[in-house]
């Protein structure tokens, strides 16, 4: 077998798993190239590589997808080798045939395996006539791609179905459709992002299975015809059909169930004499303990790390060393036989709102940290200033931890949530994660792919509507301190802060919240000494309630210490410790001029963030719209509009189709009436522009 070293690899992604990628080439002591488009100019990935290539716009189809201009970057930089990383080109088998005609090595699988096996519908038919053995679902995944096909299928195998992108992965193109009524609508869709996905509007069919639990096995090939599997990863905690959270061990397999999934996987790949990494997904029936093949991932998961930190393995290295022609004979003789030690799970942190149907969020990312504590690692192409655009996957940053036990590795994980500041953005996911951790049915490890579903009906255990009156004390100091400290140097820093001619007027600090409820907090402050004293009263008015004032806490708060960490743009981050009713907590913060988000630990990865001074925001300006007014959610695309101007609608009926971060969203009608359509079909929206209004019918 030829063995050719790699010397230079062109890492063609970006974001945490570009990161990924070049600090295990940096360990290797081999030269990295990262690539960029106009969005990704200022981002970590580029900043680490030994080299950058600019490819194109923002827009995925033009730059990152684009396989001619990457393919160039690497002719121009010398790169011997192509690191494909997951998503975008890492499953597309002319872009590696690309790569073998320029003489360039791809990281990954054959173009022949990745055309056999990474395409879902393909791999079935291959399955079912070379490996009887490897249990298939029911369902459809013929060529015949007719709309009355495709129909027709899904009623033959009967609801529910699931709708999946035959090229897809990531919850891309997927719908579960439960009737009739919806299928047309529901395939029509899942063509649509498929498309946009994965450049293939194919879907196949399947029938789906409610209690189901997605559990995959780590596979690699090398080039001497030898397989393996590296143990398999619990991926059922699900929103959208994609993964959130995954665990390595399954706490369901037993160990005979283990070796039957590893064997099936293992016969798979050896069947189409497979190289490199790959990830074999199976449906696993809650109810009866069978499994079935759901399909092949033909690269490096997302969720690679919790497998690393089982077995102390460098997934990244052992895929270049697979891609420079050794073998995996070698690599056990080096590092011996591969076995799991403790548990791992990991969490994924989304920019997106879990109370809005988990929607994607954008914005410029003001302070973000995690824990470093021993048995935690996050990976993250984010850092505290960096955007996120509504062009790409919302990810921010993947959080695993380490433990001997499953329940220590429970216990590590709610501590390290808990304790992330991520500030700059209107929502994230951290809090609902915590939620899912702390859950009695995860915390069993009798759970499925329903789990979120059903505690999205449960109300948090966190409510902070209690510790709003902490919040707004909080923000309220905070404010406070950084005037003072503002002054410091100026020419009346002999006043005390809060100077009245009238001795007992109070200080107001005004506050808003995201729904339009105004806080005034009124306050007077003895800072004679060391730690200064506040007296205090909160009182609150919400929009539309003219007038109407509602007094909801008072009392006292001590300043105990406050530090300013760094600045991100225009906000000042920092911490401080307040003692509350007797209680001493630390807070840490983030405030510009008119915004403050503020978290306390004991918030389990929930925050509060306050408008200051900004009592006339409307409703419209918030975003909310009314009724009748329809609004772009989030930075968006328009990809359809599905009604015309003076057309009479009824709530419920769909008005527009919107894509943001390759998730497509319905706009539908809120009321009856005559529509007037304000945008047309590939318009680029911000979130909060007027889309359509419905007069209402007299």
């Amino acid at each position: 077998m030829l063995r050719r070293r790699i010397s230079k690899v062109l890492v063609a992604n970006r974001g945490e798993i570009a990161v990924r990628v070049i600090k295990t080439c940096r360990r290797l002591g081999i030269l990295t190239v990262a690539v960029y488009s106009d969005a990704d100019a200022n981002a970590v990935h580029v900043q680490m590589g030994d080299e950058a290539v600019h490819i194109g716009p923002a827009v995925a189809d033009e730059s990152y997808l684009n396989i001619s201009t990457i393919i160039a970057a690497c002719l121009k930089t010398g790169a011997d080798a192509v690191h494909p990383g997951y998503g975008f080109l890492s499953e597309n088998a002319a872009f590696a045939k690309q790569c073998a005609d320029n003489g360039i090595i791809f990281i990954g699988p054959r173009p022949e395996s990745i055309l056999a096996i990474g395409d879902k519908i393909s791999s079935k038919v291959l399955l079912a006539s070379k490996a009887p053995q490897v249990p298939l679902l029911p369902g459809y995944n013929g060529n015949d791609q007719r709309l009355q096909t495709l129909l027709n299928e899904a009623l033959r195998i009967g609801f529910p179905v699931l709708l999946k992108a035959s090229a897809g992965g990531g919850g891309k193109g997927m719908r579960v459709v439960r009737n009739k009524e919806h299928l047309e609508e529901e395939i029509k869709a899942a063509q649509g992002e498929a498309q946009r996905s994965f450049g293939d509007s194919r879907l196949l069919i399947e029938k789906y299975i409610e209690t189901a639990r997605h559990i995959e096995v780590q596979i690699f090939g090398d080039m001497h015809g030898d397989a393996i599997s590296i143990f398999e990863r619990e991926c059922s905690v699900q929103r959208r059909h994609q993964k959130i959270i995954e665990e390595c061990p399954s706490p369901f397999l037993t160990p005979s169930l283990r070796q039957s999934m590893t064997s099936s996987a293992v016969a798979i790949t050896n069947l189409i004499s497979y190289v490199g990494a790959g990830t074999v997904e199976f449906i696993v029936d809650g109810a009866t303990g069978k499994y079935y093949f759901l399909e092949v991932n033909t690269r490096l998961q997302v969720e690679h790390p919790v497998t690393e930190a089982v077995t102390g393995l460098d997934l990244v290295a052992l895929q270049i060393w697979i891609a420079q022609g050794e073998s995996l004979k070698s690599f056990l003789e080096v590092h011996g036989n591969i076995s799991m030690k403790g548990h791992a799970i990991e969490c994924r942190i989304y920019a997106e709102d879990p109370g809005n149907e988990f929607f994607p969020v954008t914005g410029t990312i003001s302070k973000f940290s995690v824990s470093d504590l021993t048995g935690v690692r996050s990976d993250s192409g984010i850092l505290t200033g960096s955007e996120i655009t509504s062009y790409y996957d919302p990810l921010i940053s993947k959080l695993t931890v380490h433990a001997e036990t499953r329940a220590e590795a429970i216990r590590k994980m709610a501590s390290v949530l808990r304790g992330v500041e991520l500030f700059g953005l209107a929502a994230h996911n951290v809090g609902f994660l915590g939620n899912v951790i702390g859950s009695a049915e995860f915390q069993s490890g009798v759970y499925d792919t329903g789990i979120v579903g059903r505690l999205m009906k449960i109300e948090s255990s966190v409510d902070m509507s209690k510790r709003l009156s902490y919040g707004l004390v909080a923000a309220t100091i905070v404010g406070w301190h950084l005037r003072r400290v503002k002054t410091r140097d100026g020419p009346f820093r002999r006043i005390r802060s809060g100077f009245r001619n009238v001795p007992h007027k109070p200080q107001t600090y005004q506050l808003q919240d995201s729904k339009g409820t105004v806080y005034f907090v009124e306050y007077t402050v003895d800072d004679t000494a060391v730690s200064p004293v506040f007296e205090f009263k909160i009182r609150s008015k919400k929009e539309g309630k003219a007038g109407e004032v509602a007094e909801m806490h008072s009392g006292t708060v001590i300043l105990t210490s406050a530090t300013f960490n760094n600045t991100a743009n225009s906000y000042i981050n920092g911490t401080a410790r307040i003692a509350l009713d007797g209680v001493q907590r630390s807070i840490s913060f983030s405030q510009s001029d008119t915004q403050i988000f503020v978290h306390s630990k004991d918030w389990e990865g929930y925050f509060q963030t306050f408008n200051i001074n900004d009592v006339f925001k409307s409703k419209d300006s918030s975003g909310a719209g009314h009724d009748g007014v329809l609004i772009s959610p989030m930075p968006c695309r328009i990809i359809s509009v599905n009604s015309v101007t003076g057309s009479k609608v009824k709530p419920g009926d769909v008005i527009l189709t919107i894509e943001s971060m390759k998730m497509e969203t319905k706009v539908r009608a809120t009321v009856e009436g005559v529509v007037t359509i304000n945008v047309k079909e590939g318009d680029m929206l911000k979130a909060g522009e007027v889309v359509a209004l419905i007069a209402p019918l007299k």
